[in-house]
């Protein structure tokens, strides 16, 4: 009798939780051309890097953003990092994303960790933060934050 009210009481629990997570909301974005501006800042880089890296480091470049993105990072095309991308938590106005197995060039990975929060439906602004495998064990930590701004509905060909 125990183990069935222990089971019974189980289930109940399990679906009341797995009830209330419910579907991600898509970011409530236009779609089409989106211009991104990132700027990436590192931490604990050896003497030699920063003058590599040039740190901080700002960079723009154009994403095209589909229906489908408006449910992963709608902000990952174009910036020449390959992630699979995870969305943790996203409410319409604001997503929670996790980078794993990003090549970031040069045979270096890392592990990206991020927001993005939308002002209204063509601006947007964001941060992710970077743990980058820098070889031979050293593991360098990077601040990466973006705006968006929504340029028009239709992107170049490929």
């Amino acid at each position: 009798m125990r183990v069935r009210l222990l089971l019974a009481v189980v289930c109940c629990v399990a679906f009341g939780v797995f009830a209330g997570a419910g579907p991600l909301t898509p970011l409530n974005v236009k779609t089409g051309l989106w211009l991104i501006t990132k700027v990436t800042t590192w931490a604990d880089l050896p003497p030699e890097m920063p003058a590599m890296m040039k740190v901080p480091r700002k960079v723009s470049y154009s994403s095209c953003v589909t229906p489908q993105n408006l449910t992963s990072n709608p902000w990952a095309d174009g910036s020449g990092e390959h992630c699979s991308w995870t969305v943790l938590n996203s409410n319409g106005t604001d997503m929670e994303v996790q980078g794993s197995g990003c090549t970031m060039g040069n045979g270096t990975t890392a592990q990206v960790h991020g927001q993005i929060h939308v002002v209204d439906s063509e601006n947007g602004t964001g941060s992710v933060t970077l743990a980058l495998n820098a070889g031979n064990g050293r593991v360098m930590n990077g601040v990466a934050s973006y705006t968006g701004k929504w340029v028009g509905a239709s992107c170049p060909a490929k």
